[in-house]
Order: C-alpha cells, then sequence, then structure tokens
C-alpha cells in the first residue's frame, strides 16, 4: 500500500480536523439550546415538562444517526471518503444555520416545535457519517505504531467545536435576558453559514486514502452494511458496547449537568458555559494524548482505566456543583471531560477502525457507532432529568453512569487487543 508524502497527510489531517470542528460546533449548539432556551421558545413553557420535550428532541438527532451512519457507510465504502465529508458538511451547516431562522412557538405554535425537530434530524444524519469518515482520512494514513494518535486527532475536533459552541454561547447569554431571549440566541446559529462556506473549500482539497485507493483497484463490497451485519455482527455490538460510557457521561456532563446547574441550583448560565468551554478546550490536546499512550500501552488498558476513573468520579462531580463554588464548578468539568471521559474517547476512533477490513471499514464504524450514539447518548439528558425529577436527587443519575461503564467494559473484553497487529 503506497504512501502519501508527508505534506499531504499534514494538509489531510488540517483539513478533517478544521471540518470535525465545524461540524461539532453545528451539532453542539442545539444540545446547549436545549438545555438553556428551547423549552420556553419552541415548546411555550419554563416548566420541566418543557426542558424533557426539549431533551426529548435533542435525542431525535441521535435517533436519525443511524440513518446518516447506513448512508454514508455506503457513500464512503463506494464512492470515497472525501465525498461523504463533503455532502455531511454541506448538510449540516444548512440544518443548523435554519435553526437560527426559526420562529418561536409564540409566533407560529405548534409548527415551531415541528420545524426544530426536521431540522435536527438532517443534524443526526449528517453527523452520523462525520465521525467516522473524519477518523479514517487520519487513521488509514498512520505509520506504524500510532494509529490511536492518527485517529484521535480529527477527533480533536469534538473538544475544540463544543469550546467555540460554548464560547459563542456564552457571549451572546452576556446579553440581557430580553434581548438573548428575543434575537441573541440566533447568532450562534446563523455563524453556520459563515462557517460553511469555510469548511466546504477546506475539504474540496483533500485527496483520497491510500487504503481507499487501493480497495478501489479491487473489487469493492456491493452492500457494505449487509456485508457486516452477515460477516461481523459481533464487531457491530462491540462498537456499539464501546461507546456507551462515553455517550451516556459526555452527554449528561455537557446537557443534563447544565440544565440541572442552572434550574436546580441556580448557578448563572455564564459560570457553567465558561467552565464547559475550558474544559473542552483542555480536550484538544487531552484526546490526541490518550489516543498516543493507547499505541503505548494498548487500548484496552487506556479505556479500563478512564472507565475505572469515571465510575470513581461521577459522585464527586455533583457534589463538586452543589458546592455552587465557581473555582470548584471549573475544576468539577475539567476532572469530567479531558480525564475522565477523553481517555476513554482518545483510544476510541482507532479501536473502532480496528474492528473491521477495509472494505466495510467506513460502514462498519458509522453503523455501531451510530447506533450507540441513538441508545444511549441522545437518551442521556432525557433520562437524567427524568431520574433527577423523580427522585429529587442526583444518585440515581450517578448510577446509571456506573452502570454504562460497566456495559463498556464488558464490550472492550469481549474483543481482543489491536493496538500493537
Amino acid at each position: 500500500m503506497s504512501q502519501q508524502p508527508p505534506a499531504n497527510k499534514r494538509r489531510l489531517m488540517v483539513a478533517s480536523t478544521v471540518g470535525t470542528v465545524m461540524e461539532w460546533y453545528d451539532f453542539n449548539l442545539y444540545g446547549l439550546g436545549a438545555a438553556l432556551i428551547f423549552g420556553p421558545l419552541f415548546f411555550g413553557s419554563s416548566s420541566t415538562g418543557a426542558t424533557l420535550a426539549s431533551f426529548a428532541t435533542f435525542g431525535v438527532g441521535f435517533a436519525a444517526r443511524p440513518i446518516g451512519g447506513i448512508l454514508f457507510g455506503h457513500i464512503g465504502d463506494r464512492i470515497g471518503r472525501k465525498a461523504a465529508l463533503l455532502i455531511t458538511m454541506l448538510l449540516m451547516g444548512l440544518a443548523t444555520a435554519l435553526v437560527g431562522l426559526l420562529p418561536t412557538h409564540a409566533a407560529i405554535g405548534v409548527w415551531a416545535p415541528i420545524l426544530l425537530i426536521i431540522l435536527r434530524i438532517l443534524q443526526g444524519i449528517a453527523v452520523g457519517g462525520e465521525f467516522a469518515g473524519a477518523t479514517l482520512l487520519t487513521f488509514e494514513n498512520a505509520p506504524p505504531g500510532r494509529r490511536g494518535l492518527y485517529g484521535a486527532i480529527p477527533a480533536m475536533g469534538t473538544g475544540a467545536g463544543f469550546v467555540l459552541a460554548s464560547a459563542v454561547f456564552g457571549l451572546v447569554t452576556l446579553l440581557p435576558d430580553d434581548d438573548f431571549d428575543a434575537w441573541g440566541w440566533r447568532i450562534p446559529f446563523l455563524l453556520s453559514f459563515g462557517l460553511l462556506i469555510f469548511g466546504v473549500w477546506v475539504r474540496r482539497s483533500i485527496e483520497e486514502t491510500p487504503v481507499f485507493t487501493e480497495i478501489e483497484e479491487q473489487e469493492k463490497a456491493r452492500a457494505p452494511v449487509a456485508r457486516i451485519l452477515r460477516a461481523h455482527p459481533g464487531a457491530v455490538l462491540r462498537t456499539l458496547g464501546i461507546t456507551v460510557s462515553g455517550f451516556v457521561w459526555g452527554y449528561l456532563v455537557q446537557a443534563f449537568a447544565l440544565s440541572y446547574a442552572t434550574t436546580t441550583l441556580e448557578i448563572p448560565k455564564t459560570t457553567l458555559l465558561w467552565a464547559i468551554a475550558l474544559a473542552g478546550a483542555l480536550e484538544i490536546g487531552a484526546i490526541p494524548l490518550w489516543g498516543l499512550v493507547s499505541d503505548r500501552i494498548g487500548r484496552r488498558r487506556m479505556i479500563f482505566i478512564g472507565l475505572a476513573a469515571t465510575a470513581i468520579y461521577v459522585f464527586p462531580f455533583f457534589q463538586l456543583l452543589d458546592t455552587r463554588s465557581t473555582p470548584l464548578i471549573f475544576l468539577a468539568f475539567v476532572i469530567a471531560m479531558p480525564i475522565c471521559k477523553d481517555m476513554v474517547f482518545g483510544p476510541q476512533a482507532a479501536l473502532l477502525a480496528e474492528q473491521f477490513e477495509a472494505k466495510v471499514r467506513f460502514s462498519g464504524v458509522s453503523t455501531g457507532r451510530e447506533l450507540g450514539g441513538a441508545l444511549f447518548g441522545g437518551t442521556a439528558p432525557f433520562i437524567g432529568t427524568a431520574l433527577q425529577a423523580a427522585t429529587g436527587s442526583v444518585v440515581p443519575v450517578a448510577l446509571y453512569v456506573v452502570a454504562c461503564c460497566a456495559l463498556t467494559f464488558i464490550a472492550v473484553l469481549t474483543g481482543r487487543e489491536t493496538a500493537h497487529h
């Protein structure tokens, strides 16, 4: 298999990472909006019921992600990684920007949440193909012994995208409440028009990976998804299981905890958004660091350490929030995201890609991972809110996280170590 020149590799890594930043900026904006403003704007109430409805539409995007995983997995394995990523960029950017133009419940009644849900579905379809495509661009160009690091490089974009989304939302929350509610919340979404143009320009310059170029010279899988379900069902289930704890912990921290802290603990929105933004900024370095460590000590060992850290830390995380102390709130998120979450997430891209043969790798990663996102990621804020509302305590929420860590532990344990193969 031929290797691309170093200059081409660098350009490819930059393009995949920049595109991922933009896509996850778009996708994460919705989570912030659902936690902070969509309940009263699109469901006509500030009650717990409206918050649950808002988080339910947040989950709709995850329900659509397997559709995107299957669709773009087929495109990525049959037409190419580049084509899939250009389409996901266009679809995500347009859907996000249109959220900023939607009329509210006060203007058009029930049509407001309906239109919001439609755009969220389009977001979910787009992001369903993003993670697999972006990571395969770098993973399939990795030198020996560096797949963990190279696979984690585009994943930095998930942290950077969240930083960007949190920072922009944090700035607009400085507006007077009336202005923020009336028009300020729209600004972060409308910025997606400009980001879309830049992202498409960046991704047009990338080349296909040597792996896919070699596949084009052979016989491609006619129906990649059918092939993985027939030939690799265990790998698909393992891929789903590997993602469970990261999805649940990540979205409980970034969405449920934000809503819980602002409503129940009455912590200012700006404090929480800047705390999450700081944690997300640290993720930019932490994700490739843990990917690199997994190249040295193995994917399984790295993930097991992260799962143990998460299960132990989940209870202190909520206790730190309960203090309402700004420094301790910042500390809570800094430990939760770049340390606990990313010790599991950093090695994940390489581990998932290593489950499948090259001809069906895009379909295998995107289908298994996005099924996990639909079942566990999108439902996490809703389940967390429902558990806390029903019991008046976050202890059941913490126990839910521990149970999901156990599921991921079992999934990783059933597979072999792939870092050194």
